[in-house]
């Protein structure tokens, strides 16, 4: 699950814990003060503390956080889509590139190939074992992010970034740095 799903269902409970917090303590100080009427003070005596205005009062400034944190992350979650949805790449090249397992080490790969290279000479680059590097540039190939040129030996093959591939790198600098400010 990723940090930003954490933080909405997080939020969420919160949110939905401490309004019920305080209505119940909302309810339990209108039914005692229906029930009992308050006694006349001296001047010099100091009223008991009710725990449950100080509940009220704490619960009410935490669901009140918790609900702009909430809305604020569904904000965050929607302006991110709605940017990559704008930008007339499909939704599985978002998922490839962020949400899904080794999206860091393809985005490594984007990044480094901003010239030619062999899949060793990727493997040497990012410290990854070759083998492991084959399926990323698969991938990338079939979403058209890279593609494969021939040196013309027919032996060795370089992959290069493709235009495509330079426009999601774009993009996803540009939606780091909304989520950075």
């Amino acid at each position: 699950m990723r940090l930003l799903n954490i933080l909405i269902y997080g939020a969420l409970l919160v949110a939905v814990v401490s309004t019920a917090t305080w209505l119940y303590a909302l309810y339990s100080l209108s039914e005692t003060e229906m029930r009992e009427p308050a006694a006349p003070l001296r001047a010099e005596a100091q009223p008991p503390v009710d725990n449950r205005i100080v509940l009220m009062n704490a619960s009410s400034y935490i669901a009140a956080a918790a609900w702009g944190g909430l809305a604020a992350a569904l904000a965050y979650k929607g302006i991110v889509r709605s940017i990559w949805s704008k930008s007339m790449f499909d939704y599985s090249v978002f998922k490839l590139l962020v949400k899904m397992r080794g999206s860091v080490t393809r985005m490594k790969i984007l990044q480094t190939l901003e010239k030619p290279m062999n899949r060793q000479q990727l493997a040497n680059e990012l410290g990854i074992d070759w083998k492991a590097i084959d399926r990323h540039i698969e991938l990338l190939i079939n979403y058209r992010l890279i593609r494969e040129i021939d040196e013309g030996n027919g032996r060795v093959k370089q992959y290069v970034l493709t235009e495509d591939g330079k426009r999601v790198l774009e993009l996803l600098e540009k939606l780091s740095q909304i989520s950075t400010t």
